[in-house]
């Protein structure tokens, strides 16, 4: 009868060998894993940097779109400086009764009303330095007209939001 352990003959040599090679092979397994790690690490580095890179290109975008808007809003502002004193002069021929004037005083207001100008005629706001120019105080008696533009005498011109401009008015001073 042969004994069972007579069949497992144990080759020192062979076990070393082994050991050595799983523990190389585990050793470059974590050489890979920590390679793979620091790889995975700089494509994120690398995705987070082109993701802000292509907010920066929107955003940027967007920027230039607005300022485009805004040039485009104020491009005529120039010539319509020039033309409001065309229209005071429009209107000062209506206050004479000049009927022609008004049609055409209309019509030239139109054209600019289309393009963002409107016109300031504050009677009764309160005085707002940033929109009217103050060229005389009036004594009121009643406080509920202190600082209120009581008269105009020079109507202001606001383009797109743009004070072109300034009303020239009036204000009430209670004492």
């Amino acid at each position: 009868m042969t004994d069972e352990h007579d069949d497992i003959t144990l080759d020192a040599d062979n076990l070393d060998d082994s050991v050595v090679a799983e523990e190389s092979a585990q050793e470059t397994v974590k050489k890979l894993r920590g390679k793979l790690k620091e790889a995975e690490e700089k494509a994120k580095e690398y995705l987070d940097k082109w993701q802000r890179a292509q907010a920066d290109f929107v955003n940027l975008r967007k920027q230039d779109e607005e300022a485009k808007t805004e040039f485009l809003k104020f491009a005529g502002a120039g010539i319509i400086n020039q033309l409001v004193p065309v229209l005071d002069s429009f209107s000062l021929a209506i206050n004479h009764g000049n009927k022609d004037a008004e049609a055409i005083y209309n019509q030239l207001f139109g054209i600019l009303k289309s393009i963002g100008l409107e016109e300031s005629n504050p009677i009764g706001e309160i005085f707002d330095p940033n929109e009217h120019e103050t060229i005389g105080l009036t004594k009121v008696e009643n406080k509920d007209e202190d600082h209120k533009i009581l008269e105009v005498m020079q109507k202001g011109y606001i383009l797109n939001g743009r004070v072109l401009r300034p009303a020239k008015v009036k204000i009430g001073h209670f004492e």
